[in-house]
């Protein structure tokens, strides 16, 4: 079996395993509707705490590294744009944990 780490992330993909994680996590409500475009900072699901809890998720389940200069309200400002921060690290040797 490959390692999950080795694998070309697609946006698609992390934006659902994203989706679940702040689901299951941080709003703790199965039945909660989010989605790519949902304002998670401007709603107020996403503060200082969760991000960091988001920031060791994509750690220990993408096996990528979020650079301190890399966290600010644009890359977090929605699941799309979280997504597109994890893929782009995916090309970024240094983000590799």
């Amino acid at each position: 079996m490959p390692d999950v780490h080795d694998q070309t992330l697609r946006h698609e993909d992390v934006v659902e395993r994203l989706r679940e994680f702040l689901v299951d996590r941080v709003i703790k409500d199965p039945g909660a509707e989010v989605d790519a475009r949902t304002p998670l900072l401007e709603w107020g699901i996403l503060t200082s705490l969760s991000i960091s809890e988001l920031i060791a998720y994509i750690r220990s389940d993408f096996g990528l590294f979020v650079p301190p200069e890399a966290v600010f309200g644009a890359n977090f400002k929605d699941l799309g744009a979280i997504s597109a921060l994890v893929v782009s690290l995916q090309a970024d040797p240094a983000a590799r944990v």
